[in-house]
């Protein structure tokens, strides 16, 4: 069973970025926004940004033996990507090769752009941490993007939904402040897996600051994160919106004042 971990969900957007690579008056920046490590798989997010056309992003997680020697437990790669900022998880499965409980591991990520007919280094980083099966059991990541800008600054919240009432309820996992003109590329890990979760958009400038919530891909239908699915796309628009139907919880931290 893919398992993620609570651990390490990081607020500082860089732990540790390598001086970049230009190629050209190209340049990008990488950087670990968060980590998630369990004895048989472990989720790494990154942020940064790229001015090369096409860019992926590839990542490895090692384990350290007896001899002190850092050995590869498993390797992945993104889809290619374009230029600007970015934020994505990699999922790292080493299903066979599991490690113990504490065991030090290694995360190595890397950016590369294109360059002619091939990828080259553009900026890396690495962290070490131990693995751990706490609270690991049943962890999803899911990552939340908008194909259309904010309309005004706000807050973004995802919320594992329960409740009788169509509004901004639930446990709350994240909240992250968007800028007037920004699109959405948000990462949480650590969610509980086949929760129902919905995106809430608080406007926070503006005339109109009604909440909006922001439906994901399979609207009607709920979206729930899945061990199945990877990092759980969760795909939206700011102008497919839809307001409350119920006046909001008394105590909802985010609610007009």
């Amino acid at each position: 069973m893919k398992k993620l971990s609570s651990v390490l969900l990081i607020v500082v957007m860089l732990l540790s970025v390598a001086a970049p690579v230009a190629a050209a008056g190209q340049t990008g920046l990488l950087g670990i926004y968060s980590v998630a490590a369990c004895q048989d798989t472990t989720t790494v997010a990154v942020s940064g940004t790229t001015t090369y056309a096409t860019n992926r992003v590839k990542a490895w997680v090692y384990k350290q033996n007896h001899k002190g020697e850092w050995q590869l437990l498993a390797s992945t790669v993104t889809a290619n990507f374009g230029s600007g900022d970015f934020l994505m998880p990699l999922v790292l499965d080493y299903f066979g090769k599991s490690v113990s409980g504490g065991a030090a591991l290694q995360v190595v990520v890397k950016l590369q752009g294109r360059s002619g007919n091939s990828f080259v280094d553009v900026s890396s980083a690495s962290t070490t941490l131990n693995a751990s099966d706490k609270n690991c059991q049943n962890k999803c990541s899911v990552t939340l993007s908008t194909n259309d800008r904010a309309p005004a600054d706000g807050i973004i919240t995802l919320r594992s939904h329960f409740g009788s009432f169509f509004r901004p309820e639930g446990w709350l996992h994240s909240a992250t402040s968007i800028k007037a003109g920004q699109r959405v590329l948000h990462s949480v890990v650590a969610l509980p897996c086949n929760w129902t979760v919905r995106a809430w958009y608080y406007p926070t400038t503006g005339k109109d600051r009604t909440p909006k919530m922001l439906p994901a891909q399979y609207w009607p239908n709920d979206f729930a994160a899945t061990l199945q699915d990877g990092s759980n796309p969760y795909t939206t628009s700011f102008a497919k919106g839809l307001k409350p139907t119920s006046p909001l919880e008394p105590d909802d931290p985010y609610a007009p004042k």
